[in-house]
Protein backbone atom coordinates (compact mmCIF):
# COMPACT_ATOMS: atom_id res chain seq x y z
CA UNK A 1 0.00 0.00 0.00
CA UNK A 2 1.42 3.48 -0.90
CA UNK A 3 2.20 5.90 1.63
CA UNK A 4 0.94 9.36 1.01
CA UNK A 5 3.87 12.21 1.49
CA UNK A 6 2.56 14.57 3.84
CA UNK A 7 6.41 16.03 4.66
CA UNK A 8 6.57 19.80 4.24
CA UNK A 9 10.36 19.51 4.24
CA UNK A 10 10.39 17.52 0.92
CA UNK A 11 9.62 18.68 -2.94
CA UNK A 12 7.15 16.31 -3.63
CA UNK A 13 5.42 16.81 -0.03
CA UNK A 14 1.91 17.48 0.15
CA UNK A 15 1.26 18.62 3.85
CA UNK A 16 -1.95 18.38 5.36
CA UNK A 17 -4.21 22.08 4.85
CA UNK A 18 -3.99 22.62 8.64
CA UNK A 19 -0.15 23.09 7.57
CA UNK A 20 0.02 24.13 4.04
CA UNK A 21 -2.57 26.94 3.97
CA UNK A 22 -0.97 29.28 6.95
CA UNK A 23 2.52 28.59 4.79
CA UNK A 24 1.11 29.41 1.62
CA UNK A 25 -0.54 32.68 2.88
CA UNK A 26 3.03 34.00 4.46
CA UNK A 27 4.51 33.49 0.97
CA UNK A 28 1.16 35.34 -0.54
CA UNK A 29 1.41 38.25 2.07
CA UNK A 30 5.19 38.51 1.66
CA UNK A 31 4.89 39.35 -2.05
CA UNK A 32 1.37 40.82 -3.32
CA UNK A 33 2.25 44.04 -2.65
CA UNK A 34 5.63 43.73 -4.35
CA UNK A 35 3.62 42.18 -7.05
CA UNK A 36 1.60 45.35 -8.26
CA UNK A 37 3.65 48.36 -7.25
CA UNK A 38 5.24 48.28 -10.95
CA UNK A 39 2.08 48.37 -12.26
CA UNK A 40 0.84 51.12 -10.05
CA UNK A 41 4.16 53.14 -11.12
CA UNK A 42 3.89 52.43 -14.58
CA UNK A 43 0.00 53.71 -14.90
CA UNK A 44 1.09 56.61 -13.05
CA UNK A 45 4.12 57.43 -14.87
CA UNK A 46 1.79 57.04 -18.48
CA UNK A 47 -1.14 58.53 -16.98
CA UNK A 48 -3.82 55.41 -17.83
CA UNK A 49 -7.45 55.44 -16.22
CA UNK A 50 -8.18 53.89 -13.24
CA UNK A 51 -9.86 51.15 -16.01
CA UNK A 52 -6.65 50.82 -17.72
CA UNK A 53 -4.59 50.71 -14.21
CA UNK A 54 -6.70 47.78 -13.22
CA UNK A 55 -5.73 46.10 -15.93
CA UNK A 56 -2.38 46.34 -15.66
CA UNK A 57 -2.67 45.49 -12.25
CA UNK A 58 -4.43 42.40 -12.92
CA UNK A 59 -1.90 41.32 -15.67
CA UNK A 60 0.34 41.26 -13.11
CA UNK A 61 -1.28 39.09 -10.96
CA UNK A 62 -2.22 36.56 -13.28
CA UNK A 63 1.59 36.31 -14.44
CA UNK A 64 2.96 35.91 -11.09
CA UNK A 65 0.94 32.98 -10.71
CA UNK A 66 1.36 31.12 -14.11
CA UNK A 67 5.29 32.07 -14.00
CA UNK A 68 5.31 30.37 -10.07
CA UNK A 69 3.34 27.48 -11.73
CA UNK A 70 6.06 26.69 -14.86
CA UNK A 71 8.63 27.24 -11.71
CA UNK A 72 7.12 24.67 -10.02
CA UNK A 73 5.92 21.92 -12.43
CA UNK A 74 8.23 22.13 -15.55
CA UNK A 75 7.53 21.12 -18.89
CA UNK A 76 10.52 18.64 -19.91
CA UNK A 77 11.97 19.68 -23.35
CA UNK A 78 15.49 17.28 -24.31
CA UNK A 79 18.68 16.09 -22.95
CA UNK A 80 17.66 17.28 -19.36
CA UNK A 81 16.23 20.47 -20.08
CA UNK A 82 13.12 21.95 -18.59
CA UNK A 83 11.07 24.87 -19.32
CA UNK A 84 11.14 25.98 -15.38
CA UNK A 85 13.28 24.19 -12.48
CA UNK A 86 10.96 22.54 -10.04
CA UNK A 87 12.41 23.93 -7.14
CA UNK A 88 10.00 25.96 -4.33
CA UNK A 89 10.20 29.57 -6.23
CA UNK A 90 7.66 32.20 -5.71
CA UNK A 91 7.29 34.38 -9.23
CA UNK A 92 6.35 37.50 -9.51
CA UNK A 93 6.99 41.10 -11.29
CA UNK A 94 10.85 41.91 -11.38
CA UNK A 95 11.98 44.90 -9.90
CA UNK A 96 15.44 44.63 -12.28
CA UNK A 97 13.37 45.80 -15.33
CA UNK A 98 10.96 48.63 -13.19
CA UNK A 99 13.67 51.85 -13.89
CA UNK A 100 14.02 50.75 -17.68
CA UNK A 101 10.19 50.33 -18.02
CA UNK A 102 8.53 53.37 -16.68
CA UNK A 103 11.29 55.27 -18.64
CA UNK A 104 10.10 53.52 -21.78
CA UNK A 105 6.73 54.10 -21.14
CA UNK A 106 7.22 57.12 -20.46
CA UNK A 107 8.84 58.12 -23.55
CA UNK A 108 7.89 55.80 -26.40
CA UNK A 109 4.55 54.01 -24.79
CA UNK A 110 3.20 51.07 -23.66
CA UNK A 111 2.69 49.55 -27.08
CA UNK A 112 6.93 49.72 -27.42
CA UNK A 113 7.24 48.69 -24.30
CA UNK A 114 5.19 45.54 -24.21
CA UNK A 115 6.86 44.66 -27.52
CA UNK A 116 10.27 45.29 -26.65
CA UNK A 117 9.87 43.08 -23.70
CA UNK A 118 7.99 39.60 -25.66
CA UNK A 119 10.84 40.34 -28.37
CA UNK A 120 13.51 40.04 -25.98
CA UNK A 121 11.80 37.30 -24.37
CA UNK A 122 12.26 35.15 -27.07
CA UNK A 123 15.81 36.18 -27.93
CA UNK A 124 16.61 35.26 -24.70
CA UNK A 125 15.03 31.65 -24.41
CA UNK A 126 18.01 30.57 -26.68
CA UNK A 127 20.33 32.26 -24.62
CA UNK A 128 19.10 30.06 -21.79
CA UNK A 129 20.21 27.33 -23.62
CA UNK A 130 24.14 28.53 -23.11
CA UNK A 131 23.91 30.23 -20.06
CA UNK A 132 26.41 28.45 -18.21
CA UNK A 133 29.27 29.89 -20.65
CA UNK A 134 28.10 33.67 -19.12
CA UNK A 135 27.81 32.37 -15.62
CA UNK A 136 31.56 33.20 -14.75
CA UNK A 137 31.45 37.00 -15.86
CA UNK A 138 28.64 37.80 -13.08
CA UNK A 139 30.70 37.85 -10.13
CA UNK A 140 30.12 39.25 -6.73
CA UNK A 141 31.17 42.72 -7.04
CA UNK A 142 29.28 42.85 -10.82
CA UNK A 143 25.73 41.54 -9.17
CA UNK A 144 26.18 43.56 -6.41
CA UNK A 145 27.21 46.63 -8.15
CA UNK A 146 24.03 45.93 -10.67
CA UNK A 147 21.12 45.16 -8.09
CA UNK A 148 22.70 48.78 -5.97
CA UNK A 149 22.21 50.72 -9.40
CA UNK A 150 18.80 48.76 -9.38
CA UNK A 151 17.71 50.32 -5.55
CA UNK A 152 19.37 53.78 -5.94
CA UNK A 153 18.10 54.54 -9.64
CA UNK A 154 14.18 54.32 -8.36
CA UNK A 155 14.80 56.20 -5.20
CA UNK A 156 13.53 59.03 -7.15
CA UNK A 157 10.34 57.24 -8.42
CA UNK A 158 9.60 56.70 -4.71
CA UNK A 159 10.05 60.12 -3.87
CA UNK A 160 7.96 61.69 -6.46
CA UNK A 161 5.16 59.30 -4.93
CA UNK A 162 5.79 60.10 -1.53
CA UNK A 163 5.11 63.30 -2.47
CA UNK A 164 2.01 62.34 -3.92
CA UNK A 165 2.42 61.36 -7.59
CA UNK A 166 4.01 63.86 -10.53
CA UNK A 167 1.47 65.63 -11.98
CA UNK A 168 -1.16 64.81 -9.60
CA UNK A 169 -3.06 68.14 -7.42
CA UNK A 170 -1.59 66.83 -4.13
CA UNK A 171 1.64 66.77 -5.45
CA UNK A 172 3.97 68.22 -2.93
CA UNK A 173 1.72 68.83 -0.50
CA UNK A 174 2.67 67.79 3.28
CA UNK A 175 -0.11 65.23 4.08
CA UNK A 176 1.60 63.07 1.45
CA UNK A 177 4.55 63.48 3.19
CA UNK A 178 2.95 62.67 6.79
CA UNK A 179 1.45 59.64 5.64
CA UNK A 180 3.44 58.52 3.47
CA UNK A 181 6.50 58.99 6.46
CA UNK A 182 3.78 57.12 8.80
CA UNK A 183 3.89 54.07 6.83
CA UNK A 184 7.34 54.36 6.00
CA UNK A 185 8.59 54.29 10.15
CA UNK A 186 5.42 51.35 10.43
CA UNK A 187 6.98 49.01 8.00
CA UNK A 188 11.20 49.57 9.35
CA UNK A 189 9.51 49.52 13.07
CA UNK A 190 8.08 45.91 12.57
CA UNK A 191 11.11 44.88 10.17
CA UNK A 192 13.11 45.63 13.39
CA UNK A 193 10.33 44.07 16.08
CA UNK A 194 8.15 41.69 14.69
CA UNK A 195 8.67 38.17 14.18
CA UNK A 196 7.54 35.42 11.69
CA UNK A 197 4.41 36.60 10.03
CA UNK A 198 4.22 39.57 11.01
CA UNK A 199 7.66 40.33 9.76
CA UNK A 200 6.94 39.13 6.44
CA UNK A 201 4.23 41.29 6.40
CA UNK A 202 5.64 44.46 7.23
CA UNK A 203 5.03 46.15 3.93
CA UNK A 204 1.16 44.72 3.52
CA UNK A 205 0.59 46.16 7.48
CA UNK A 206 2.24 49.45 6.42
CA UNK A 207 -0.21 49.69 3.31
CA UNK A 208 -3.42 48.78 5.47
CA UNK A 209 -2.46 51.28 7.98
CA UNK A 210 -1.46 53.92 5.59
CA UNK A 211 -4.68 53.60 3.30
CA UNK A 212 -6.67 53.80 6.97
CA UNK A 213 -5.04 57.50 7.46
CA UNK A 214 -5.89 58.13 3.56
CA UNK A 215 -9.29 57.06 4.11
CA UNK A 216 -10.21 59.45 7.51
CA UNK A 217 -8.30 62.00 5.57
CA UNK A 218 -10.43 61.78 2.83
CA UNK A 219 -8.05 61.65 -0.01
CA UNK A 220 -9.16 58.63 -1.72
CA UNK A 221 -10.80 58.14 -4.32
CA UNK A 222 -13.44 55.35 -4.79
CA UNK A 223 -14.71 55.98 -8.69
CA UNK A 224 -12.97 52.70 -9.98
CA UNK A 225 -14.68 50.68 -7.98
CA UNK A 226 -17.87 51.23 -8.69
CA UNK A 227 -19.29 48.89 -11.69
CA UNK A 228 -15.93 46.68 -11.52
CA UNK A 229 -16.95 43.18 -12.60
CA UNK A 230 -16.30 40.36 -9.99
CA UNK A 231 -14.70 37.91 -12.73
CA UNK A 232 -13.49 38.66 -16.03
CA UNK A 233 -10.33 37.49 -18.30
CA UNK A 234 -7.73 40.18 -18.81
CA UNK A 235 -7.35 41.11 -22.65
CA UNK A 236 -4.76 40.16 -24.28
CA UNK A 237 -2.51 42.52 -25.82
CA UNK A 238 -4.89 45.41 -24.77
CA UNK A 239 -2.17 48.23 -25.50
CA UNK A 240 -1.17 47.08 -28.62
CA UNK A 241 2.35 46.32 -29.45
CA UNK A 242 5.02 47.59 -31.41
CA UNK A 243 8.35 46.61 -32.06
CA UNK A 244 11.89 48.96 -31.75
CA UNK A 245 15.15 47.53 -32.39
CA UNK A 246 16.94 49.66 -30.09
CA UNK A 247 14.57 48.86 -26.95
CA UNK A 248 14.78 44.85 -27.85
CA UNK A 249 18.43 44.85 -27.66
CA UNK A 250 17.64 47.34 -24.72
CA UNK A 251 15.45 44.47 -22.69
CA UNK A 252 17.59 41.53 -24.14
CA UNK A 253 20.31 42.86 -21.53
CA UNK A 254 18.09 43.54 -19.16
CA UNK A 255 17.08 40.34 -19.68
CA UNK A 256 20.82 38.65 -19.26
CA UNK A 257 21.47 40.88 -16.29
CA UNK A 258 17.82 39.42 -14.51
CA UNK A 259 19.41 36.31 -14.88
CA UNK A 260 21.67 37.47 -12.42
CA UNK A 261 19.22 38.11 -9.85
CA UNK A 262 17.63 35.04 -10.12
CA UNK A 263 20.48 32.90 -9.81
CA UNK A 264 21.43 34.74 -6.55
CA UNK A 265 17.98 35.16 -4.84
CA UNK A 266 17.61 31.27 -6.35
CA UNK A 267 20.81 30.03 -4.24
CA UNK A 268 19.52 31.60 -1.14
CA UNK A 269 16.53 28.75 -1.72
CA UNK A 270 19.19 25.84 -2.52
CA UNK A 271 22.03 26.41 0.02
CA UNK A 272 19.59 27.32 2.77
CA UNK A 273 16.99 24.78 2.38
CA UNK A 274 18.88 22.10 0.21
CA UNK A 275 22.71 22.68 1.25
CA UNK A 276 23.69 22.59 -2.00
CA UNK A 277 24.32 25.48 -4.94
CA UNK A 278 22.40 25.73 -7.79
CA UNK A 279 23.68 23.94 -11.07
CA UNK A 280 24.28 24.91 -14.59
CA UNK A 281 21.23 22.78 -15.54
CA UNK A 282 18.80 24.27 -13.43
CA UNK A 283 20.11 27.62 -13.74
CA UNK A 284 19.51 27.05 -17.37
CA UNK A 285 15.82 25.80 -16.67
CA UNK A 286 14.78 28.77 -14.80
CA UNK A 287 16.13 31.08 -17.71
CA UNK A 288 13.93 29.15 -20.09
CA UNK A 289 10.81 29.25 -17.80
CA UNK A 290 11.08 32.96 -17.18
CA UNK A 291 11.60 33.92 -20.77
CA UNK A 292 8.06 31.49 -21.27
CA UNK A 293 6.38 33.32 -18.34
CA UNK A 294 8.15 37.05 -19.15
CA UNK A 295 5.99 36.94 -22.61
CA UNK A 296 3.40 35.42 -20.93
CA UNK A 297 2.91 38.33 -18.85
CA UNK A 298 4.46 40.97 -21.60
CA UNK A 299 0.97 39.45 -23.81
CA UNK A 300 -1.12 40.15 -20.74
CA UNK A 301 0.44 44.04 -20.02
CA UNK A 302 2.68 43.33 -17.28
CA UNK A 303 6.31 43.78 -16.72
CA UNK A 304 8.73 40.18 -17.27
CA UNK A 305 8.60 38.05 -14.46
CA UNK A 306 11.26 36.78 -11.90
CA UNK A 307 11.91 35.36 -8.69
CA UNK A 308 10.89 36.73 -5.85
CA UNK A 309 13.67 37.15 -3.26
CA UNK A 310 11.78 37.56 0.32
CA UNK A 311 9.87 34.59 -0.50
CA UNK A 312 13.11 32.78 -0.90
CA UNK A 313 14.30 34.36 1.84
CA UNK A 314 11.33 32.31 4.02
CA UNK A 315 12.03 29.12 2.65
CA UNK A 316 15.49 29.17 3.31
CA UNK A 317 14.42 30.21 6.78
CA UNK A 318 11.69 27.66 7.84
CA UNK A 319 13.26 25.17 5.11
CA UNK A 320 9.31 24.22 3.46
CA UNK A 321 10.17 23.63 -0.05
CA UNK A 322 7.01 21.65 -0.51
CA UNK A 323 5.73 22.47 -3.94
CA UNK A 324 2.31 22.01 -3.22
CA UNK A 325 2.27 24.93 -0.45
CA UNK A 326 4.12 27.44 -3.23
CA UNK A 327 1.15 26.70 -5.15
CA UNK A 328 -1.72 27.43 -2.67
CA UNK A 329 -0.04 30.74 -3.09
CA UNK A 330 -0.08 30.91 -6.45
CA UNK A 331 -3.55 30.17 -6.89
CA UNK A 332 -4.52 33.11 -5.08
CA UNK A 333 -2.55 34.74 -7.52
CA UNK A 334 -4.83 33.14 -10.45
CA UNK A 335 -7.72 34.06 -8.86
CA UNK A 336 -6.76 37.71 -8.37
CA UNK A 337 -5.29 37.66 -12.43
CA UNK A 338 -9.49 37.34 -13.54
CA UNK A 339 -11.02 39.94 -10.80
CA UNK A 340 -10.94 43.74 -11.91
CA UNK A 341 -12.61 44.02 -8.58
CA UNK A 342 -9.67 43.12 -7.05
CA UNK A 343 -7.41 44.99 -9.03
CA UNK A 344 -10.17 47.92 -8.93
CA UNK A 345 -9.65 48.35 -4.96
CA UNK A 346 -6.13 48.11 -5.56
CA UNK A 347 -6.01 51.13 -7.59
CA UNK A 348 -7.17 53.35 -5.20
CA UNK A 349 -4.03 53.28 -2.69
CA UNK A 350 -2.77 56.85 -2.60
CA UNK A 351 0.14 56.95 -4.03
CA UNK A 352 2.09 58.80 -0.60
CA UNK A 353 1.18 55.28 0.84
CA UNK A 354 2.74 53.74 -2.29
CA UNK A 355 5.84 55.79 -1.89
CA UNK A 356 6.63 55.34 1.67
CA UNK A 357 6.70 51.43 1.09
CA UNK A 358 8.77 51.87 -1.81
CA UNK A 359 11.34 53.98 -0.40
CA UNK A 360 11.96 51.10 2.19
CA UNK A 361 11.79 48.15 -0.42
CA UNK A 362 14.22 50.36 -2.63
CA UNK A 363 16.54 51.04 -0.04
CA UNK A 364 16.38 47.24 0.86
CA UNK A 365 17.40 46.47 -2.53
CA UNK A 366 20.45 48.90 -2.95
CA UNK A 367 21.50 47.72 0.55
CA UNK A 368 21.41 44.38 -0.09
CA UNK A 369 23.37 44.98 -3.33
CA UNK A 370 26.38 46.78 -1.37
CA UNK A 371 26.26 43.79 1.04
CA UNK A 372 27.18 41.40 -2.02
CA UNK A 373 29.88 43.34 -3.25
CA UNK A 374 31.14 43.23 0.59
CA UNK A 375 30.88 38.96 0.72
CA UNK A 376 33.84 39.57 -1.55
CA UNK A 377 35.62 42.46 0.51
CA UNK A 378 35.90 45.84 0.03
CA UNK A 379 39.06 45.61 -1.74
CA UNK A 380 40.48 48.63 -3.88
CA UNK A 381 39.63 47.05 -6.93
CA UNK A 382 35.94 46.18 -6.27
CA UNK A 383 35.14 49.51 -4.64
CA UNK A 384 36.87 51.03 -7.61
CA UNK A 385 34.56 48.79 -9.49
CA UNK A 386 31.46 49.51 -7.69
CA UNK A 387 31.99 53.26 -6.95
CA UNK A 388 32.74 54.01 -10.50
CA UNK A 389 29.81 52.04 -12.26
CA UNK A 390 27.33 53.20 -9.76
CA UNK A 391 28.68 56.92 -10.59
CA UNK A 392 28.70 56.95 -14.19
CA UNK A 393 24.78 54.71 -14.04
CA UNK A 394 23.00 57.03 -11.75
CA UNK A 395 25.03 60.40 -13.30
CA UNK A 396 23.40 59.62 -16.95
CA UNK A 397 20.45 58.47 -15.93
CA UNK A 398 19.58 61.42 -13.77
CA UNK A 399 20.50 63.75 -16.78
CA UNK A 400 20.63 61.53 -19.66
CA UNK A 401 21.05 64.71 -21.98
CA UNK A 402 24.56 64.17 -21.81
CA UNK A 403 23.92 61.81 -24.52
CA UNK A 404 22.55 63.79 -26.94
CA UNK A 405 25.07 64.02 -29.49
CA UNK A 406 25.47 59.58 -29.63
CA UNK A 407 23.36 57.71 -32.00
CA UNK A 408 19.97 56.92 -31.01
CA UNK A 409 20.30 53.47 -30.13
CA UNK A 410 23.02 54.63 -28.03
CA UNK A 411 20.87 56.77 -25.92
CA UNK A 412 18.08 54.66 -25.45
CA UNK A 413 20.20 51.61 -23.97
CA UNK A 414 22.27 53.80 -21.85
CA UNK A 415 19.94 57.02 -21.46
CA UNK A 416 17.15 54.84 -20.22
CA UNK A 417 18.31 51.78 -18.52
CA UNK A 418 20.69 52.97 -15.16
CA UNK A 419 21.30 49.15 -14.92
CA UNK A 420 22.57 48.89 -18.38
CA UNK A 421 24.91 51.45 -18.12
CA UNK A 422 26.17 50.45 -14.70
CA UNK A 423 26.60 46.90 -15.61
CA UNK A 424 28.16 47.62 -18.93
CA UNK A 425 30.80 49.81 -16.96
CA UNK A 426 31.50 47.33 -13.96
CA UNK A 427 32.01 44.00 -16.35
CA UNK A 428 34.51 46.52 -18.41
CA UNK A 429 36.26 47.60 -15.36
CA UNK A 430 36.48 43.88 -13.99
CA UNK A 431 37.95 42.81 -17.44
CA UNK A 432 40.95 45.14 -17.52
CA UNK A 433 41.63 44.75 -13.55
CA UNK A 434 42.00 40.76 -15.08
CA UNK A 435 44.61 41.92 -17.73
CA UNK A 436 47.64 40.45 -16.92
CA UNK A 437 51.30 42.67 -17.67
CA UNK A 438 53.57 40.17 -18.65
CA UNK A 439 57.36 40.95 -16.96
CA UNK A 440 60.23 41.55 -18.31
CA UNK A 441 61.56 38.06 -17.86
CA UNK A 442 58.38 36.70 -19.54
CA UNK A 443 58.61 38.65 -22.22
CA UNK A 444 62.60 37.50 -22.56
CA UNK A 445 61.16 33.82 -23.06
CA UNK A 446 58.71 34.73 -25.25
CA UNK A 447 61.39 36.02 -27.39
CA UNK A 448 63.92 32.71 -26.81
CA UNK A 449 61.12 30.80 -28.21
CA UNK A 450 60.37 32.84 -30.94
CA UNK A 451 64.05 32.76 -32.12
Amino acid sequence: MKVNNTSKYDLDGIPPLKEAVPLALQHLLAMIVGNMVPAILIANVVGLNQTQSTMLIQGSMLAAGLATFLQLYPIPLFKGYKIGVRLPLMMGMSYVFLGACISVAAEHGLAALFGAQIAAGVIVFFIGFIIKKIRHIFTAVISGTIIACMGIGLFSTAIKNLAGGEGTELFGNPINFLIGGFVAIIIIMINKFGKGLVKNSSILIGIVVGYAVSLAAGIIDFSAVQGAAFISLPTPVAFGLEFKPELIVMFTIIYIIGIVDMMGATTIVTMGAMDRAVTDEELSSIVLGNSISSIISSVFSALPTGVFSQNTVIVSMNKVISRYVIALGAAVLLLAGVSPYLGAIMTTIPNCVIGGATIVVFSSIAMSGFSIIGSDGFTEENNLIAGVSIAVSIGVSTFPQVLNQFPDIVQTIVGNSYIVSGAVIAILLQTVFKLKLFSKDEIAASKEKIG
